[in-house]
């Protein structure tokens, strides 16, 4: 049998197949458009994240970190007012006691050297005359009156008389003889030689005195 021979497309059939490749190519292209305006539109949402800063969570902690920082630096700095503050009143305590101290020491300079003059007047009392002693006359009325008056200003400025009494104390007192006694009992004093002092606390002469063996 004798093949047919195929016959040539009409034009409309050629139309039609221009047509839908044109179509294809449009859809390809805008599929491929929408396709890279995805992808775009994901790099720039990428990107905006990026570029927002910390979360809340960062800028909590860095502020948490940063308030630490500040904590320890008031505290270094209060430890360190607290360290000159104490120094401060020691080295004021330690004028305070030195200036004190010296005037203590010339204080009881001053007294040690007037001693010598109460020692005098007593020494002066113990020993007058009969015919003084029996009616004391005006003159040593007077000289009784100065001497009250000097005991008076030095025991305002701390001096105090030692006791002389009762038993012997060797912190006090200064034995001058030890001599056997029928009266007072062995350690005890028997008279008193010559007064002793403190100056406010602090012996500053030991009584002298006859001490019972």
């Amino acid at each position: 049998m004798q093949e047919q021979e195929k016959e040539p497309q009409t034009e409309p059939e050629a139309a039609g197949e221009a047509t839908i490749n044109e179509s294809t190519v449009e859809s390809a292209a805008a599929e491929n458009e929408a396709t890279t305006s995805i992808a775009a539109e994901e790099e720039t949402a990428a990107a905006a994240e990026g570029d927002a800063g910390p979360t809340m969570d960062e800028v909590i902690a860095a502020l948490e970190a940063e308030l630490t920082e500040v904590k320890a630096a008031a505290a270094a700095q209060t430890d360190q007012l607290q360290r000159l503050a104490a120094e401060f009143q020691n080295s004021k305590r330690r004028q305070e006691k030195q200036l004190g101290d010296a005037i203590d020491r010339a204080g009881s300079h001053i007294i040690q050297q007037l001693l010598p003059v109460i020692d005098d007047f007593d020494l002066a009392f113990g020993n007058l005359p009969a015919e003084l002693t029996d009616e004391e006359s005006g003159w040593v009325d007077g000289f009784r009156q100065i001497q009250k008056k000097l005991v008076n200003i030095l025991t305002e400025q701390g001096l105090t008389p030692i006791r002389a009494e009762g038993e012997f104390d060797p912190n006090l007192h200064e034995a001058i003889t030890s001599e056997p006694h029928d009266d007072i009992e062995s350690g005890h004093i028997i008279q008193t030689l010559r007064a002793g002092y403190e100056y406010k606390g602090r012996v500053l002469r030991p009584a002298m005195v006859r001490v019972a063996s």
